[in-house]
């Protein structure tokens, strides 16, 4: 694929970095401010956590200022090896958990077990989540829980209910496929489901969830991470996806996160795969849609039952080498993780996609006065607490014998590209997994080399 590193080419650059970042930091100008860089995901959230580190700091520590800078959750690692190598790191980043527990394998983190300590994290999580979960590497925990997001169906109810199709809670693949055809069929131009089939983090997403439903794996964690992606469960999921896509626009092999959205609020699909965001942005905009608007946990699969969802199991990094500010980031985070009203407004500034991980929080007062627990509480309560025991992401296959492995493939698309090879190159089901087999073979062996040496 042109412009598409070779298989490990990021780790080299991760290591290569790590030697670099050897070197003693630059010294800091005698009196001048000191200014922390904090990265965090497009969205007012990072913001939000930063202002309450801020306050932290105009407390106890006046001559350290945050600053939150925005960055693609999908060029999070290669903008942290251009930073290492730059010998400028920032003093904290939110990740979700493959790459935490990637950084974490290469020794490029600091350790939190102090910090997740003193914000008792492990007994406040919310039921369902592990502390290690987050992003922990050889029993030693490196991310500080933040928040969660779950990939759920989101169904316009109101339409659900006027042609008949039951309840999606109950629904399995075939059911939910069959009301996918049915609103496409009946309700001329707009499609039965949407969701992102482009070359992109988002597709990576919406694909693993299925292969993952059917018991498909990328590698097997049991037998040395040995690469079993073209197995029978993705090769179900690829046919099952090609089946759905027959009641998709035919625009979807292009969609990544926002044109998901979009086809949603703008009433051009009856149901979609997507985080809580469609909801924010249908309130926003769209009340009709909102009005309609419920989620459920994914339609179970006919036989495992799984109802697996993708989820950003999101926790904050430090970066440990050439970092001059990692007492004060762990003093300013544990602040403000442990102030339940800084972590309620965290949650409230993108709701809902921005879930609670804390009990307290989910349970605060301020929390359930948000105007969304009126109107749409049962989903809520499935976004933020029933869909944590079906939580999943490519850490999933990093649980047993954690390696880095399955990380370093997070974000490379190769889920994406094997599903588009299927729809726009009319490969079989079986095709497009043998490809995607190659590919994560090559990714496997490469690293297997670099691990080894």
């Amino acid at each position: 694929m042109t412009g598409t590193p070779r298989p490990g080419v990021q780790r080299r650059g991760l290591l290569a970095a790590a030697g670099a970042a050897a070197l003693s930091a630059p010294a800091l100008a005698q009196g001048a401010p000191r200014v922390a860089r904090v990265w965090g995901e497009p969205g007012p959230y990072g913001g939000v956590f930063v202002q309450g580190m801020n306050e932290w700091a105009q407390r106890n520590n006046a001559n350290v200022r945050f600053e939150v800078e925005q960055i693609p959750w999908d060029g999070v690692t290669v903008k942290l090896t251009t930073d290492l190598a730059a010998r400028r790191p920032p003093a904290l980043i939110s990740v979700e958990s493959p790459i935490a527990y990637q950084l974490a394998a290469e020794g490029l983190l600091e350790p939190v077990d102090d910090v997740c300590q003193r914000i008792n994290a492990r007994q406040r999580l919310v039921d369902g989540f592990t502390l290690e979960s987050f992003g922990a590497w050889k029993g030693t925990q490196y991310a500080v829980p933040v928040h969660h997001q779950a990939c759920l169906l989101v169904v316009q109810k109101n339409l659900i209910d006027e042609l008949g199709l039951g309840d999606p809670a109950s629904w399995n693949w075939d059911s939910f496929a069959n009301a996918a055809k049915a609103i496409a069929e009946k309700k001329p131009g707009m499609a039965g489901y949407t969701m992102a089939l482009g070359r992109n983090l988002c597709a990576d997403y919406h694909i693993t969830q299925f292969v993952w439903q059917a018991n498909g794996m990328t590698w097997d964690p049991s037998a040395s991470f040995r690469t079993v992606f073209n197995g029978g469960g993705t090769v179900e999921a690829f046919d099952y996806i090609r089946r759905l896509f027959s009641y998709m626009p035919r625009s979807a092999v292009e969609f990544s996160f926002l044109q998901v959205v979009d086809q949603h609020v703008t009433g051009r699909t009856g149901m979609s795969a997507y985080w809580g965001r469609t909801m924010g942005r249908a309130a926003e905009e769209a009340k009709p849609i909102f009005d309609g608007m419920e989620y459920y946990l994914n339609p179970a699969h006919p036989s495992t039952g799984m109802r697996w969802s993708w989820t950003d199991i999101n926790g904050w990094i430090i970066p440990r080498r050439d970092n001059p500010f990692v007492a004060e980031t762990k003093e300013a985070v544990t602040y403000v993780s442990n102030n339940v009203d800084w972590m309620v407004q965290y949650s409230q500034s993108l709701m809902p996609n921005v879930g609670p991980v804390f009990k307290d929080v989910a349970t605060a007062p301020s929390m359930l006065a948000h105007p969304f627990y009126q109107s749409k509480g049962r989903s809520l309560d499935v976004i933020f607490t029933e869909s944590v025991p079906h939580q999943c992401n490519t850490g999933y296959e990093l649980k047993k014998g954690i390696n880095p492995l399955a990380g370093i493939a997070h974000g490379r698309s190769v889920w994406a590209q094997a599903v588009q090879r299927m729809l726009l190159n009319n490969e079989t089901p079986r095709q497009a997994a043998d490809w995607g087999q190659r590919q994560f073979e090559a990714i496997r062996s490469d690293n297997a080399r670099l691990i080894a040496g």
